[in-house]
């Protein structure tokens, strides 16, 4: 009779392992396309490729310095991720600056609930069509 729960108890506790914190390191990449901009604020929408593979929506803040910033969700098949990031243009006066900053994961829902994590995010700015091209690396906890 002891055994059979102390077998019962361990069997219970698969499934609260199964729901452990996980570390991953992260490499996406995407390709944006210009939606709409107001003021500063442009946003861009497009399909990311790499750990987590889904579609992102960029809200690109330009306002002409070389300090720029982004917020950001990406839709992946098992929840979405929220995330922010501070960068710099690099050759602020050229028709495709490339930018690099710190990225942080702030949040998310799904299997990203709890969600957080830091990186860098490199790129660059399209200024004919405000297109952007976004390569994210870093750790991520969910």
């Amino acid at each position: 009779m002891t055994f059979a729960l102390v077998a019962i108890t361990a069997l219970a506790a698969i499934p609260a392992l199964a729901g452990a914190t996980r570390v991953r390191e992260v490499r996406d990449e995407g390709h944006m396309r210009f939606l709409s901009a107001e003021a500063t604020l442009i946003v861009d929408e497009g399909a990311m490729s790499g750990t987590i593979p889904g579609r992102s929506r960029v809200y690109f803040t330009y306002n002409g310095s070389p300090n720029v910033s982004a917020r950001f969700v990406i839709h992946a098949a098992a929840g979405n991720l929220d995330g922010r990031a501070t960068c710099r243009l690099n050759n602020p006066s050229s028709p495709t600056p490339s930018f690099r900053g710190a990225l942080q994961i702030v949040g998310g829902s799904g299997r990203y609930a709890h969600a957080h994590g830091s990186g860098e995010l490199f790129g660059v700015f399209h200024r004919h069509g405000y297109g952007l091209v976004v390569q994210a690396i870093g750790k991520l906890t969910y």
